[in-house]
């Protein structure tokens, strides 16, 4: 097996990117000294740069991990589980929250995290 000719020599180019502090960026040409600037960091960047070159990536938001607490009834065999939610309100699954939005559980519960209720 050979391998022909090419098309021509190779030249390797690889895209130049900036990222930026902030997803509200854009590009400016100073009046003063005609040098190209990524705002709002103020990075000097090459004259060729385009905005498609600038670029943002979020930050990533540490997940909370689920929180919850079990209490044994005191008249019966059930368990109620009291709950955080993602907004940090608290639940529970006994006939004394689903009915009135506060039960003992979640009372207990506030006052050893510190919540209100």
């Amino acid at each position: 097996m050979t391998i022909g000719q090419g098309f021509g020599p190779f030249v390797g180019v690889s895209r130049f990117r900036y990222q930026s502090r902030s997803p509200y960026h854009g590009l400016l040409i100073s009046p003063v000294d005609g040098k190209k600037y990524l705002t709002p960091d103020w990075i000097e960047v090459l004259p060729e740069t385009t905005i498609q070159d600038c670029y943002y990536e979020a930050p990533e938001v540490p997940k909370e991990k689920p929180q919850k607490w079990t209490f044994k009834s005191e008249s019966s065999d059930k368990e109620y589980v009291v709950r955080r939610g993602a907004t940090g309100n608290l639940t529970c699954n006994c006939w004394g929250f689903i009915a009135h939005k506060k039960c003992k559980h979640v009372k207990k519960v506030s006052g050893e995290v510190g919540d209100k209720g």
